[in-house]
């Protein structure tokens, strides 16, 4: 693995905060490497349970340092402006 992959991986891995159970570290993961959400957090769980403190400690720091997943929109055009138009500003609701 050449550093220029190495980096690409880097800027490519983040945490899913919309289908996180905990800090999204597990979901981020298997969402970047195309594999199940449950089998990510059973992994992770065999780690806790086998390795507690380094495996704690990676996960936390993974919390910590990996970037949030940036949302994506899904919904229609005049919803689309009116996002734009109050700036995501939920006192605009009602």
């Amino acid at each position: 693995m050449t550093f220029a992959d190495v980096t690409t991986l880097a800027k490519s891995l983040y945490r899913d905060e919309e289908s996180a159970m905990l800090l999204g570290v597990c979901s981020g993961l298997a969402e970047r490497f195309e594999f199940s959400v449950a089998a990510a957090r059973i992994l992770a769980l065999l780690a806790l349970l086998f390795f507690t403190l380094p495996a704690g400690f990676v996960y936390l720091t993974a919390g910590a340092l990996l970037p949030r997943k940036s949302l994506q929109f899904h919904g229609g055009g005049a919803e689309k402006q009116f996002w734009r138009t109050t700036g995501g500003n939920r006192n605009a609701l009602g």
